[in-house]
Formats: C-alpha cells, structure tokens, sequence
C-alpha cells in the first residue's frame, strides 16, 4: 500500500515523465516517453537492463560522444523476460524488473546523464524515469523485506564463455589475496558492502565474492561457468573483465543503504542459442534464490513473497516515516531517536543536503520540486531510507 501511494504521488508530481497508471506485480508501467518499462515486484529482487533495447526512433538522433559504445547487448531483453518466467514458476511471486526499450545508440542506461542522453530531452526524460522507477522498487523493496538485492543485466563478448560477476572491484583487485580483498578499504569499494558486515553466515569479503556459497559458484554448480567463484576465483593476467559500471555504483550498497548490488555480464553462448537461454535463466532464477537464502532470509525459500508480511519486526530497520509527504516547505520525522544523521539525494542519486537531525521540522523550501530518498543513520549505523516528494 505505501508503494503504491508512493508511485501515484511520484506519477502526479512528475507528469512530464510518468503516467497515471495501476500498479499490478508483473503487469508493465511505461514512461510518457514510452522508452522505459517497468514491471513492478514482490520479491527482494530489482533487476536492471540497460542496453537491450531495440527501437531507433528518428525523432532521436544517434549518440555522439567521445568514448560512446553504441552496441546492443543482444537478448538480454529476452533474458530478462525468461527470468520473470522462471520466479513466477518457481516462487508464484516477480522481480522487480526495469528495461530500457531504446536501442543503446540512442540511450545507455548505464552512463551519467551527459553521456546517457547526449544532451537530448526525450532520452533525458527517460533517463531519469530509468532510475525513479529503481529507486521507487528499491524503496518497496526495502519497506517490505528491510534489504534486497539490485542486479544489472548485460551482455559481453570477450573471448572466454563464462558469466562475468561485477562487485565494482577490479580484475586487479581481485587478484589479491583473501585477506586482502577481507581489508576494510576493499569492502568499502565493494557493491555487496552492506552483506558483508550482515549476512545469515557471518562469511568474509572474500567468502562472499569466490567461496562455497558466492553467487558465481552457485551459478558454477549449475553448469555455467563464472568468475569470481570457487571455480574460477579472478581474471587471469589481462584477461578481459567488467567489475561493475555506473548502475551497479549507483543503486548499490557501494554508498550505503540495504540493496547490495551485482552487475552480471552474460557470455555470447548463453545469450545466442534459445535453448541454452532458457536454460541460464532458469539456473540463473535458482541460484539467486538460493543465494538469498543462504544469505538474507533465512525462510525465503519457505515464503518467498510472504515473507514481506512473516518477517519479524525485529529482523526489519526501525519504523521512521517522513512527514507530511508531499511536502512544500518543511518535513518531519516520527520517531523519538535522536540524533540521527541525514542524507537528501534527488532523483540522480545526487547528495543535496547532509545533516544532523534532532528534532524539530526540517526546512527543504530550496529543494527543487521533484523525488528525493532520504537516508537516515543512527551512530553511523544505516536504520532507514524514505522516499520524498516535494512540491
């Protein structure tokens, strides 16, 4: 209920991007561009597909950028699509899923605004759809379940067939040893910060990315081949990788927050033959459902999107709502904690405010009209992020 209100108030703030429409697990919700799809969820899952679109509307020029990729990552749309198959067969409940219907020479989801949209307002409306309709998943993700995980789709061709795990540490990095990837200032640069110093198994940096457990050597007890993992613990050499891009950084625990974040980049093998498609995605649906699981929930597989209503308060971040929400001049909290720190980023994942709050209305008269998270630590420790809407 709070995330449909949450969407109708962000549908009726910003009308530019987003039309009025009824929010339906797995039913789509498009843009007013009509570029950005989103297919709501209940589960703890948000998936992302920024580069497997198709259309190439004349009205929207080709990118021109220094250093701009143009190239679909063919079939990760159909990818996508076959994994909300296998959870809806699997657990009668969906992902999150958000796709990019813009061919990528038009629009990479996967860059900063500048970049992304090459300076065009059409594609810089649905850039900004792109990444309200993530954020709004996570917030429902979060209210539901307390933490979650936010997984980026792509495709690549590098010469070795196996299935490319990004956790924003590079080929370099994990090259280093357990107890180096185990040091503080890896964990800070890692997507899965918040799963390291949380998890059901208490397993180190290192465990969590190549050990028993980790999501490449699930996917390796599949049959698909993945590095990092037990199997295959990093890039040898030179050889090609992709850490994790700006998505991954962006939506991540990288910066904070209870979603971990994981850019998984599918070898040509995979994505090409229709039969091995089908396949990776259904191996591919259990191994993150396993790796919740082992990791998260510790009675996901027993309730999967009944979990949202049997998880223990205990188990869920403190209870603080923002209010009044809209809000045109000043906010307040609900809680009697105090003091509690405060960081405002809009609908770019920008910070625009940082404070230290106790007590008393907040003023946000300057704040630009639009969406806003607001996340909330006690002693340094996350507890909370609230989505805003501000008039």
């Amino acid at each position: 209920m709070l995330f449909k209100c949450l969407l109708v108030l962000v549908l009726q703030t910003i009308p530019k991007l987003i039309p009025a429409q009824s929010i339906v697990p797995g039913e789509s919700i498009f843009d007013t561009t009509g570029y950005v799809e989103y297919l709501p969820g209940n589960l703890p899952i948000v998936i992302s597909v920024p580069h497997g679109g198709y259309l190439q509307p004349l009205d929207i020029p080709r990118r021109n950028c220094s250093g701009c990729v143009y190239n679909r990552d063919l079939f990760t749309q159909e990818l996508a699509r076959s994994i909300i198959d296998d959870f809806v067969a699997t657990t009668g409940c969906y992902p999150h899923v958000i796709i990019n219907l813009l061919h990528r020479n038009r629009f990479d989801a996967n860059r900063s605004i500048e970049t992304a949209a090459d300076g065009d307002p059409t594609v810089e409306d649905a850039y900004h759809s792109y990444h309200a309709f993530i954020d709004l998943a996570k917030a429902q993700v979060e209210t539901d379940y307390g933490r979650g995980l936010f997984l980026d789709l792509h495709g690549h061709a590098h010469t070795i067939q196996r299935v490319e795990l990004g956790y924003r540490l590079s080929r370099s990095q994990l090259q280093q040893t357990d107890s180096q990837l185990n040091q503080a200032t890896l964990i800070e640069e890692s997507s899965i910060r918040t799963l390291v110093g949380d998890n059901l198994q208490a397993l180190s940096h290192a465990e969590l990315l190549r050990g028993s457990t980790s999501l490449g050597t699930l996917l390796e007890d599949q049959g698909f081949r993945a590095v990092p993992s037990r199997q295959d613990p990093f890039p040898i050499g030179s050889e090609a990788y992709f850490s994790g891009g700006y998505n991954t950084g962006r939506h991540s625990s990288e910066n904070g927050g209870r979603i971990d974040g994981i850019q998984i980049e599918c070898n040509q093998d995979i994505r090409f033959d229709e039969t091995t498609r089908e396949k990776f995605a259904d191996s591919l649906t259990l191994s993150i459902n396993e790796y919740l699981q082992l990791h998260y929930f510790d009675q996901y597989q027993s309730n999967y999107c009944g979990l949202t209503t049997q998880t223990s308060e205990e188990s869920k971040p403190e209870r603080i709502t923002v209010f009044p929400n809209p809000a045109r001049d000043q906010i307040n909290l609900n809680t009697p904690t105090v003091p509690l720190q405060l960081t405002i980023q809009n609908h770019l994942g920008q910070k625009v405010r940082s404070l230290s709050w106790k007590g008393g209305p907040i003023d946000i008269q300057d704040l630009p009209s639009g969406f806003y998270l607001i996340s909330i630590r006690k002693n340094k420790e996350w507890i909370s992020t609230q989505p805003l809407i501000k008039h």
